[in-house]
């Protein structure tokens, strides 16, 4: 019961028209698109195991399976999930709430493809 109203309130919400949450969203799904394929195309044509972590004190952290490295976008597709819903859903209550749960999702976004970028630097 609760989710169809949440799931209403979503689809017919005036957020849909902001500029501002809708260059946040396309920008956070360009970034996610691209994180799917830089660490796919780069990564999966790597052997049985790749790095996973660096730590610049002690040097390589964790090893592991290439599709391991897939979380990262997978978590990325969650925030944004997460936090453009929320943000639809307060608009109308809240519209200075709903624009910094927008840009947390892009900045997020853009910190996750650093550190994907990294772990492509070190597998390199």
């Amino acid at each position: 019961m609760i989710f169809y109203q949440l799931r209403d309130s979503i689809l017919t919400s005036p957020a849909k028209r902001d500029k501002i949450i809708l260059a946040n969203l396309l920008l956070s799904l360009a970034v996610n698109i691209f994180l799917w394929l830089a660490l796919i195309l780069v990564l999966g044509t790597r052997g049985q195991y790749i790095i996973l972590g660096y730590n610049m004190y002690f040097g390589i952290s964790a090893f592991g399976p290439w599709y391991n490295i897939l979380l990262i976008p997978i978590l990325s597709l969650l925030v944004i999930a997460l936090n453009f819903s929320l943000s639809f859903y307060l608009y109308l209550k809240e519209i200075i709430l709903s624009y910094f749960l927008a840009s947390t999702a892009l900045i997020l976004n853009l910190l996750l493809l650093v550190s994907a970028l990294v772990i492509i630097y070190v597998n390199i």
